[in-house]
């Protein structure tokens, strides 16, 4: 459920509550004052003072729930950030899955090829689209057998390659 609407529910009943109270103590005090007018006096015929054997317990308790419940609504409504923060906490969680499950199956993937094959696929991976003759540096491969490398890996339908000015653009066909 949602925090700021907890929060606003407790506002409420606490100022209901605290409005109970008051109405309650009103009420006592009213008839408290009906009977000293009857008397003539607070002190009943035994001699114990009516404002003495009065009790406060209830009043005092009723407030203090109240004034807790009032604390603990804006508390909710104003500086509570926990559903916030989970929200954002299980975002990022979710990123690092996916960006990890992404990475182990491409990594099975490479699992089954070459080292020479492995170096080219990590690197068109790293930057798809990469041009050849980067591609060649990064590899460390000769220029004839990197060529024949992509050729095959073509042929395999795992790379494609784009004409881009006097070398190619390498590409991954599978998207991981």
């Amino acid at each position: 459920m949602n925090q700021k609407y907890i929060g606003i529910v407790l506002i409420v009943i606490a100022v209901l509550l605290s409005v109970l109270v008051f109405m309650i103590k009103a009420n006592d005090d009213a008839q408290l004052s009906m009977v000293i007018e009857e008397l003539g006096s607070c002190y009943l015929d035994d001699g114990t003072c009516l404002h003495e054997e009065r009790s406060f317990v209830l009043y005092i308790f009723g407030w203090v729930l109240s004034a807790a419940l009032l604390i603990l609504g804006i508390y909710l409504l104003v500086f509570d950030k926990t559903q916030q923060v989970l929200a954002e906490q299980h975002l990022m969680v979710s990123s690092a899955l996916e960006g990890a499950k992404k990475k182990d199956e491409f990594t099975a993937f490479l699992s089954g090829f070459e080292e020479n094959e492995q170096k080219v696929l990590k690197s068109v991976y790293e930057q798809d689209g990469i041009k050849q003759s980067t591609l060649r540096y990064k590899t460390g491969l000769t220029k004839s057998s990197l060529s024949l490398l992509l050729k095959a890996l073509e042929k395999k339908d795992i790379v494609s390659r784009k004409p881009s000015g006097k070398t190619n653009q390498v590409f991954l066909r599978k998207k991981f």
